[in-house]
């Protein structure tokens, strides 16, 4: 018998999160096993890249087409700007949608809170446990990329390849957040997750879209997409404001969630 919520919780995805692993895994062993080809033939596949519009590439959080023929260029464009992100986003969402709105659409929320926990408890176990499922989705893709890099030669350092997953893994655990911070206020599962879907598609153009106008081109920057990419940190190491912002805004979302949670009237 599992005794606490966040038990609960990760034993509940205990077989769908190896999906999650397995699909990670095998997005970067593709990524990776691409990679000699471009290297080998470098010039061609720089002029296929530059053909690309730059609308498009800028889209994907790639400013050089240049760029897409290094290692760190075509990992970054493939798990840390492009699909990775949108993995992340989508179980982030997931979970956190079926935290708070998925047990109430079930019918047993109300069973949780019969039990003598508070509902600040709930939220807090199911994020926590939202944590640790996300995190084991980038401790596979660190460990993929740590046992490829010295056999493909992509030359990353250990501490790029940690910032850029203890990144992504902040930023699914924001639209996870996010989700559970909507799910909480609304009770409601479709509006949790169409809310949700749609705000992360609107910050993912906004992020490509907002600098081909100069006008509005800082509001890229106000999006989880600029604070996972632009500090290129597979490159550069850990960002420390980019981290701090995840923190406070997450923080922010669950601390929201809280008091969704408890200022509503639940039925039975």
């Amino acid at each position: 018998m599992l005794s606490s919520i966040f038990a609960k919780s990760i034993w509940e995805r205990r077989r769908s999160i190896l999906w999650w692993v397995a699909g990670m895994v095998a997005l970067a062993g593709v990524t990776v096993a691409f990679y000699p080809s471009i290297r080998d033939d470098a010039e061609t596949f720089e002029d296929l890249f530059e053909s690309f519009p730059s609308e498009l590439l800028s889209v994907f959080g790639i400013e050089d087409a240049a760029s897409l023929v290094t290692a760190t260029g075509l990992v970054n464009s493939r798990l840390y700007a492009g699909i990775g992100p949108v993995i992340l986003a989508v179980l982030g969402i997931t979970i956190g949608t079926a935290a708070i709105a998925g047990e109430e659409d079930r019918g047993t929320l109300d069973l949780l809170l019969a039990q003598p926990v508070t509902r600040t408890q709930i939220v807090v176990e199911k994020f926590a446990a939202a944590a640790v499922l996300i995190g084991l989705v980038v401790v596979a893709l660190f460990v993929t990329l740590l046992v490829l890099d010295p056999i493909v030669d992509l030359g990353f350092s250990v501490s790029g390849m940690f910032a850029a997953n203890v990144t992504l893994g902040l930023f699914g655990l924001l639209f996870c957040a996010l989700a559970l911070a909507v799910g909480s206020a609304t009770g409601n599962r479709g509006v949790t997750l169409g809310v949700s879907a749609g705000a992360t598609a609107a910050l993912f153009f906004v992020h490509g879209l907002a600098p081909l106008v100069d006008d509005i081109a800082w509001v890229a920057e106000l999006t989880p997409f600029h604070w996972l990419q632009d500090p290129n940190p597979l490159a550069n190491g850990l960002d420390v404001l980019a981290v701090l912002l995840f923190v406070v805004v997450t923080g922010g979302l669950v601390a929201v969630a809280i008091w969704g949670l408890n200022r509503r009237d639940i039925a039975s």
